[in-house]
């Protein structure tokens, strides 16, 4: 976990809350081994603690001290338990170090796995995946919603014209580089605009975002 510059020090305070979490939670001692992971689009760090024993979990590493009880993510992680559908366990936290202990799933991906698989397996394996979606959306809409943000948000107008202007900015102008003259973007914003209220239009069901075989 040695980094030269700014990251080094950020680096060892992230190694210091990982071993007083350890500590704390009696996880720690000779061989344990702190794997750091590939992170996600946000401001956590991840690492794999792995124990004497091989066996493994995951930490989450806020900038700073939490809130467990009130994020988004423990939310909806109540409320994927209830609805009985497999997602990793929460493990354990520290609000003062800013750490979540999650269940260790691996590192292979659906769509890695699906590179090697055969064709029947390839379709098997989607199939599980739509009837997990399935499962999603019948037991979100049979569950008492009260208490979970999921029930309280929705792709509405705001929010997807939110998502299309992210895309134009995001992929067409900085993945793509493309500079947009003024015509070609108001002719954007009105096709965003009508997509986003024909969407909005259609009967809702309860679903996850960003559902993809790298997910």
């Amino acid at each position: 976990m040695t980094i030269p510059g700014q990251q080094a020090s950020e680096d060892i305070g992230l190694r210091e809350r990982i071993d007083r979490y350890l500590r704390d939670t009696s996880m720690g001692g000779p061989g344990v081994t702190i794997v750091p992971l590939t992170g996600d689009a946000s401001d956590r760090r991840y690492f794999r603690i792995i124990g004497s024993d091989g066996r493994s979990i995951v930490l989450a590493l806020h900038v700073g001290p939490i809130d467990f009880a009130a994020l988004p993510f423990a939310n909806a992680a109540e409320l994927f338990q209830r609805l009985a559908l497999p997602v990793p366990a929460v493990l354990g936290h520290s609000d003062p170090l800013g750490i979540v202990a999650l269940e260790d799933l691996g590192d292979v991906t659906l769509q890695a796995h699906l590179g090697a698989a055969t064709a029947d397996e390839h379709a098997a394996l989607y199939d599980q995946a739509v009837e997990c979606i399935e499962q999603l959306q019948r037991r979100g809409t049979e569950c008492d919603g009260r208490g979970f943000i999921a029930y309280g948000i929705a792709f509405d107008v705001e929010k997807l014209t939110w998502e299309l202007e992210f895309f134009t900015r995001h992929f067409i102008e900085g993945y793509r580089g493309a500079a947009l003259s003024s015509a070609t973007r108001e002719a954007l914003d009105r096709e965003w605009s009508s997509i986003a209220r024909e969407l909005a239009g259609d009967p809702r069901a309860f679903c996850l975002r960003n559902i993809t075989s790298r997910n």
